[in-house]
This record gives structure tokens, sequence and C-alpha cells, in this order.
């Protein structure tokens, strides 16, 4: 029992997240075939675009104590908004900002209906998932939109002097921007604060109703920004983008070490968990290893990343 107690006190699920993949990127690298280069790893991160925009919201949602898996049908609604307005001749910033303007939208109505009218965070964004993923069906009664627009194969496909994509460089400035409000600012503070106890917030005069809509704006707006990304990427308008994209990113937080019961948490946890899931599957496509097979791997390490934050006082009563 004491050496339990001296395992929890110690342990930093953000640490174990780090050496996990230090050892995932070794044993890939010297099992897997053309692991180890340049272009490989620009591969990974390339993948991890969409879903690192979409955790970083995802985090301070899950921070705050709530849960939202209806980012992958905002994911294809604002892919849909963007694409069918460029390949209907809009402007390629227009078709951007109308994809973050949708998922602003989509973050609108999660945060009102939890928020507001209360509804649990899981109930409501299980019913919008659907509402948002036919919501994109009916756009183009379920078929698929060539965009055809060259310029706007830039936010997805585009590479700054042909070595970093943009849209890297947009993951990991969403990231840093993430780091400071959640550690610098009052609203982060907040963040935290409801997250830890909504009610010893609430007795301390801070507004909870407005701090847990906002989180949710905020992971809807970045959600809108994934599907410009998505859809750029495609060259396609596609109503089934982000199908399961729930999974990815919410266990790619909760494996970077943010508690499902709020309250604790950090964006570089995130970008560890989002390193090892998109590694991992890269690594065993490299391996020719089954897409059930990856299926199967990614969700044994989620309940392993569940079962540490249980381990350290997290689990459920």
């Amino acid at each position: 029992m004491e050496y339990l107690v001296k395992f929890k006190k110690y342990l930093s699920q953000e640490v174990t997240a780090l050496i996990a993949y230090i050892m995932l990127f070794i044993t890939f690298a010297i099992i897997a075939p053309y692991f180890f280069t340049f272009r490989n790893i620009i591969n990974i991160l390339l993948y991890s675009s969409v879903i690192g925009v979409c955790a970083a919201g995802m985090t301070m949602v899950l921070i705050s104590g709530a849960i939202d898996i209806s980012v992958g049908s905002t994911i294809a609604l604002s892919g849909m908004a963007a694409g069918l307005s460029i390949a209907g001749g809009a402007p390629v910033w227009l078709g951007i900002f109308l994809a973050v303007f949708t998922g602003l939208v989509c973050g609108a109505i999660n945060g009102f209906l939890i928020a507001k009218m209360r509804i649990l965070p899981l109930i409501t964004t299980l019913a919008t998932m659907s509402i948002f993923r036919g919501t994109a069906m009916l756009t183009t009664n379920g078929l698929s939109q060539l965009i055809g627009n060259p310029g706007f194969r830039w936010l997805g496909r585009g590479y700054v002097l042909n070595v970093v994509p943009y849209c890297v460089l947009i993951m990991l400035g969403i990231f840093f921007i993430t780091y400071y409000v959640l550690r610098f600012t009052p609203f982060g503070r907040k963040v935290y604060s409801v997250g830890g106890n909504a009610e010893t917030s609430r007795l301390a005069g801070i507004n909870v109703r407005l701090v847990r809509f906002s989180v949710f704006v905020i992971a809807g707006g970045l959600a809108g920004l994934g599907g410009a990304i998505t859809a750029s990427q495609t060259g396609t308008a596609i109503p089934t983008a982000g199908l399961g994209a729930e999974m990815d990113v919410i266990g790619a937080v909760v494996l970077g070490g943010t508690s499902l019961n709020g309250g604790r948490g950090n964006i570089w946890g995130t970008v560890l968990g989002i390193l090892i899931l998109a590694t991992l599957q890269n690594g065993l496509t490299l391996m020719n290893v089954m897409s059930f097979w990856q299926t199967i791997a990614k969700g044994i390490v989620l309940i392993i990343a569940v079962t540490l934050d249980v381990m350290r006082g997290g689990g459920y009563e």
C-alpha cells in the first residue's frame, strides 16, 4: 500500500506519456521500414494537424468538466461550408471564414444547451452530433463536392519553403495560444476552477455558465478550422469527413493527462497524446498492419490512459 501511495503521488501522466512516446518512436524506428525519415516525420505531423487543432479546444472542454462528442460532425459541416462556397466561386479567405463561423455556431448551440438549458454535455453533444452530420449530408444529398480551386490547397497541402506544411504551423500556433490562455489568463484559471468544483467557483463569483458556454464556442471554432483544413487536404467537400474523429480527439486529450472529471490537464500533455496516436497509426501502416487492428490498438491505448487517470484518483465514483 505504501508503494502504491508513493506511485500515485509521483506519477505524472505527462511524463508517462513522454516516456511511452519515446519508446514507441524507437520501436518503430527499428522495425518499421522508412519510419525514421524526414518525410515520414512530416507526414505524422501532417496527419496530426486536424486532430491537433480540434484537440486544443477539447482540452479546454474537458478541463472545464464537460465533454463534446460532436466534434467530428462539426468538422464535416464546417468543411462543407468552406468547400461549397469556394467551389461556388467565393474567395478562399471567405470560405475559411465561413468554416470557422460555422464551427462557432455549432459550439454556441452546444454551449447554450449545456450552460443555459442545463442539459448534460454527453446527451447534448450526442444529439447535436446527429444534427450537424445530418445537416452536412443534406447540403449535397450525401454526395461529395469537388472544390477545384487550386488557391485553396495552401491551407492543407501547402508548404513553407517546401519543408513544413502550413497546417502544421497553424496547429503549433494554436497550441502556444492555448497554453498561454490556460496558464496566464484569468479565463484560463476560471476554466480550471469550474472543472475542479463548479459550486465553489460560483460562490467565488465566477460566472460558471459563461465559462462553460465559452469553452464550447472555442472548441467549435477550432473544429471549424479543422473542417477547412480537411477540405483543403482532400480537395473535396465531404459530408462524411471527420467520422470517428471524436474518438481520436478525446483519446489524445485523455492520453495526455487531462482528467475526464475536469480540473486537471494541460495542452502539452495533449500534444504528446496526439503524437502517440498519430505515430502508432503511422508505424502500424508502414508495417502493413490491417486497419482493424490499428483501431483495436488505439482503443487499448485509450483504456491504458484512462486506467492511469483512475490510479491518480480520477476514476468514476
